[in-house]
C-alpha cells in the first residue's frame, strides 16, 4: 500500500513537472487499489484485536496500523487530486504556468517523508522517525515560498486566476502529504515507545510582538507573554527600528517579579522567518503599517493590531497623575491573556501576572 502511495506521488510529480498527462490518468485509475488495500488491512486489524485481545506493544501495533493505512489512503487521495490539477495545468502550457522548480522540490520532500516514514515502520527505527519529522520544516518553508510567489502574481483574467488557484491547490496538497508522513512517524513512535506525540501541545505556538523600537511596549509584551503562557508558547518581540531598553519599563516589571534586565532589542529585519509565527501582534500604528505592507508574512499567521499607547504618551495625555507604565501593563496583561486563551482553546493552568505578585 505504501509502495502504491509513493508511486502515485512520483507519478503526479512527473505529470506536473513534465506535463505527462498519460501518467496522470494512469495514476488516477490506480488509486482504487489503495482504497481496496485500506479496507483489507483495516479488517485484519479488527480481526486481530477481537481474536487475540492484544495488550501492550501488540495492541499499539494494531491500533497504529489502522491509523497509518488511513494516512496512506489520504496520500493516495492527494496524489489523485494533484494529478487532476496537473492535467489542467498541462493544457495551459508551460509558459503560462511558469517555473515549477519549487513545486518539484516540495514534491520530492513529500515523497522522501512518506518513504522514510514507512521504512522507519518496517525497520522499527525510532531515529529515522526523528530525522523524517525534521523534513516537515523544509516542506513548510517551500510551501510558504510558493504561496508568496503566487500572491505576487497579478492575473489579468479568469483563466489566469484559475491557474493560480490550481497551483496553490497543488502546493497545499503536497504540504499535506508531508504532514501525513509526519503523522505516520508519530504512530511509529507510539508503537515503539508507547509515547503519544500527535497533538501534543509543544513550544510550537509562537507569538511575535512588534512595536516601533522594541524598547518598551514590545519588550513588556514579550515578558508578560512568557509569564502568562509559560512553556505552552514561545513569545518573541522585535521593533521596526531599535532603541535602548526603557529603564523605567525594566524597573516597573522588576517590581512585579519580572526580570528583563538582560533584554536586547531586535529589529524586525533580523527576524529570520515570519511565517512560523502563529500570531504576529502589531503594537501601535507604525508597527501596523509596516506589517500590513510586509510581503513575508505567512498565510497561516494571524496579524493582530493593538492600539496600545506608549506609557509616556498615556501620562502626557491624561489630565490626572497616572502611572503610564501601570496602565500599559494592565492593558497588555488583559490582551495577552485573551490571546493565549484563544490560541490554546481553553484557559491555561499557568497563573496570571497579577496572581504571581
Amino acid at each position: 500500500m505504501a509502495d502504491l502511495a509513493v508511486r502515485g506521488l512520483e507519478d503526479c510529480k512527473a505529470a506536473l513537472i513534465g506535463g505527462d498527462t498519460r501518467v496522470a490518468y494512469k495514476a488516477i485509475l490506480r488509486d482504487s487499489r489503495i482504497d481496496d488495500l485500506e479496507t483489507q488491512i483495516d479488517t485484519m486489524c479488527v480481526e486481530f484485536m477481537v481474536r487475540h485481545i492484544p495488550v501492550a506493544k501488540h495492541l499499539r501495533f494494531a491500533h497504529s496500523v489502522a491509523k497509518i493505512i488511513s494516512e496512506l489512503e489520504r496520500v493516495g487521495d492527494y496524489s489523485e487530486s494533484i494529478n487532476r490539477q496537473a492535467i489542467l495545468l498541462a493544457g495551459a502550457g508551460s509558459e503560462a504556468v511558469g517555473d515549477l522548480a519549487k513545486f518539484d522540490a516540495l514534491a520530492q520532500v513529500a515523497i522522501d517523508m512518506i518513504r522514510q516514514a514507512m521504512r522507519a515502520f518496517l525497520d522499527e527505527d525510532i531515529e529515522l522517525t526523528q530525522r523524517t519529522r525534521e523534513l516537515d520544516k523544509k516542506a513548510n518553508e517551500l510551501h510558504q515560498e510558493i504561496y508568496r510567489d503566487l500572491c505576487a502574481r497579478t492575473p489579468s483574467d479568469a483563466a489566469g486566476m484559475s491557474l493560480v488557484f490550481s497551483l496553490l491547490s497543488v502546493s497545499n496538497r503536497l504540504e499535506r502529504v508531508a504532514d501525513q508522513g509526519k503523522n505516520i512517524c508519530d504512530e511509529v513512535s507510539y508503537i515503539l515507545t508507547g509515547e503519544t506525540l500527535r497533538h501534543v501541545l509543544q513550544r510550537d505556538l509562537q507569538i511575535l510582538f512588534v512595536s516601533s523600537t522594541n524598547s518598551c511596549r514590545g519588550m513588556m509584551a514579550e515578558a508578560i507573554g512568557h509569564t502568562i503562557a509559560g512553556d505552552h508558547f514561545t513569545c518573541e518581540s522585535a521593533g521596526i527600528d531599535t532603541g535602548e531598553p526603557d529603564p523605567r519599563a525594566i524597573e516597573f516589571l522588576r517590581t512585579h517579579g519580572i526580570d528583563i534586565s538582560d533584554h536586547e532589542t531586535r529589529a524586525l529585519s533580523d527576524v529570520k522567518s515570519l511565517g512560523h509565527f502563529k500570531a504576529i501582534v502589531a503594537i501601535g500604528d507604525e508597527a501596523a503599517r509596516e506589517l500590513r505592507a510586509n510581503s513575508s508574512l505567512g498565510y497561516r499567521s494571524i496579524l493582530l493590531e493593538w492600539d496600545t499607547k506608549n506609557p509616556t504618551d498615556v501620562e502626557a495625555e491624561s489630565t490626572e497623575e497616572v502611572d503610564g507604565y501601570a496602565v500599559v501593563f494592565d492593558e497588555l496583561v488583559s490582551r495577552i491573556s485573551k490571546l493565549v486563551r484563544a490560541l490554546h482553546g481553553s484557559p491555561l493552568s499557568a497563573p496570571s501576572v497579577r496572581e504571581e505578585q
